[in-house]
Parts: structure tokens; sequence; C-alpha cells
């Protein structure tokens, strides 16, 4: 079903990663930061070949895209200075500006953010707007999560190199891990999923303003998450939510709302119990078949990528087939990478410091 294909197996503690076609040759590029060395790299679509940004910053672990100086090349956002195992510095948010022929990149500084842990950029209401979240908040010691992390939503300014302005969506998120863009209720907009050590949290963006204006929030589950996606998996018109609990846990469950979104209570449904450090999460019919599948891996001891089919939803029946055992996830993202009408997925090895694309022969 899926070609394994290497881009990179000697890229050490690679984690964020995005997809997107820099330069605008009609070809997905795939952006990786390193979180083990200093290093920023873009592969090259269709052959993938390496490129370096930066060898100046240390622990890259967000990346995104956007063209913030209306060029027509899309720059890169990031989000550095993360470091699990020591903290020599703090992490910051920056970007690098594309040159007009995109082959060299210029780095600006936005601000200290500490603890930043994921970044992602959304359009709502035609807006580009900037998402950031915390892991944990800048009174925590190292590798303590007592002081909760945050959800900021960032505007840039039609001048880039000028101070962004930012609003706090939400400053009481412990151990603030997961974070996927999906439309949860099917209204046609984007909305937020959180995971946290406080549970499985939706966030609604309001119909004015989405930077001015509060969001609406809703508990899907008080239980810790780690990852968070939403997809319609009984194809009834309504989401269920999938989630890696707990924090890097070993379950993968679903939820199903029992009523209203946004006040009913949702069923639990657990689809594997052995995972091993949980990390990345997907659903989507991949392969055509009608069905959604889920696709998640761990980057523990073991590494897999699965991919899992509903055997019988009503009974909570799954078929779980081994993608890749050489990948200790970081980051995935799901998308058509070699514009031939089928989904593939690129991903980055955490523990395995590789990078690997998984094209879709199915």
């Amino acid at each position: 079903m899926f070609k394994t294909h290497q881009i990179d197996e000697h890229i050490p503690s690679a984690y964020g990663m995005t997809v997107s076609d820099l330069n605008n040759n009609g070809h997905k590029d795939i952006i990786v930061g390193s979180t083990g060395i200093s290093m920023i790299a873009i592969y090259e679509g269709p052959t993938f070949q390496k490129r370096i940004v930066s060898e100046s910053h240390p622990g890259t672990i967000g990346l995104a895209t956007h063209d913030l100086t209306g060029n027509g090349h899309k720059d890169i956002i990031a989000g550095s200075g993360f470091g699990r195992k020591q903290r020599n510095i703090q992490e910051y948010l920056h970007w690098f500006e594309a040159s007009d022929n995109g082959q060299s990149w210029t780095q600006h500084f936005i601000e200290w953010v500490p603890y930043l842990h994921r970044i992602v950029l959304v359009h709502i209401n035609n807006q580009p707007l900037l998402f950031v979240a915390t892991l944990q908040g800048a009174g925590s010691g190292f590798n303590e999560f007592d002081a909760p992390g945050a959800l900021w939503c960032y505007r840039m300014s039609s001048d880039p190199n000028q101070p962004w302005e930012k609003q706090l969506i939400d400053g009481q998120l412990h151990l603030n891990h997961g974070f996927s863009v999906c439309d949860v209720d099917n209204d046609g907009r984007p909305d937020l999923l959180i995971g946290a050590r406080d549970g499985l949290i939706w966030y609604e963006p309001p119909q004015g303003d989405p930077f001015t204006n509060p969001w609406h929030k809703h508990t899907i589950s008080d239980r810790e998450s780690s990852e968070t996606y939403a997809v319609d998996l009984d194809g009834d018109g309504i989401n269920e939510i999938l989630s890696v609990e707990s924090w890097h846990g070993n379950e993968l469950v679903w939820y199903k709302s029992t009523g209203d979104l946004r006040s009913s209570s949702w069923e639990r449904h657990l689809i594997d119990d052995t995972l091993n450090r949980g990390h990345s999460l997907w659903g989507g019919d991949i392969n055509n078949d009608g069905a959604v599948e889920i696709i998640s891996g761990y980057n523990g001891t073991g590494t897999k990528l699965n991919i899992y089919h509903p055997k019988n939803l009503d009974q909570n029946q799954w078929h779980k087939e081994q993608i890749d055992e050489g990948i200790g996830m970081g980051q995935m993202e799901v998308t058509d990478l070699n514009n031939n009408g089928h989904l593939d997925i690129t991903a980055t090895g955490m523990s395995t410091g590789n990078v690997r694309w998984y094209e879709n022969v199915s």
C-alpha cells in the first residue's frame, strides 16, 4: 500500500516539519528542523535534494510557511531554541525571508516565547493568523509542568519586520502538547484542537474577527491528551475526535458525541493500547475505499508508524497494519506529495534521526 522513500537518514532528532511549494515550481518541498543539531533544511521536490536554510538555530521544533513580504515567494516561520535534555537558550519565534530567486534566506527575529512547542498558520475569514502553543509556563522549572502553557494568536504586520500583534486565547493549559487544525463542526471554518493535561479541548472561532474577539472553548474529554484530530469516522456527517492518551502515551482512542457537539458528553472508544510514546495522528480515507483510516505512530522503543483500518466500527473493531518500523515519529503530514492524485505520508523521525515519505501505491 505504501512504498517507503528515504529522504535523509542522517539528521539527528528531526522534528519540526511542514510541506509547501516554496519555489513555485509545482512540486511540494519538505521543510525540516532538528532539535538535536542547529539545522533547518529544505528537501526540494520532486527529487528532494537537500538545501540548508540555516545552521545557526538549534532546537527547531515548529515550522510554517507564508509569503510575508508579498514578493510571490513563501517565507519560512520557525519556532526554535527548544531542548528537552538541557536548557541553554530560551525558545523564540523567528522567520526567514526568501530572496527573489528563492535561493537564499535572511533571518528575522520576532520575539522570545518560553517553552514554545507548536506553531500553525491558519487562514480564517481570509486572514492569515499564526497560532503558537507553549508546552508549559515560564515559571516552571526544567521538565516541570506546574505552570500552565498558553495558546497565542499572532497577526502579521504589513511590514513583517515591525512587531507582530498577539492575543492570548488561553493561558491555562498544563502540559500543552497536541495541536491540530480541523473543522470540528463542519461549518466551513477551521477550529483548533488542543491536547493537554487538562484534557482534549476544542477552540471554536468567533463569528467576528478571530484575532480581536474571544474564542469559544469546549472540553471534549478531561483525560490527559497528547495528540488530536477530527474526522467523520462513521459517515454520519458528524465528526469524531481522535486522541493519543496520555502525554506521549500508549493509547489511541476516538470519541463520539452523544448529542450536541458543544454541550453533550462524548463516548470514548479504545483502538490500541500498545503505543510506546505515541506521537502524530491523522484520519481520512487515504486509499479511496470509502472508509476512514487512522494513521499514528510512536517514537519509543520499537518505533512504529501504523495505519488502522475499520473492520466493524459499531463493534469498535480495527485492523492494524504496519507502515514502517524505522521511523520514531516526530511530526507527520498527509498530502499528495508527488501530484498523482493520491495522498502520501511525510514524516520526521525524532528518535531515529531521519526524514521519510511513504508513497501511496494502493
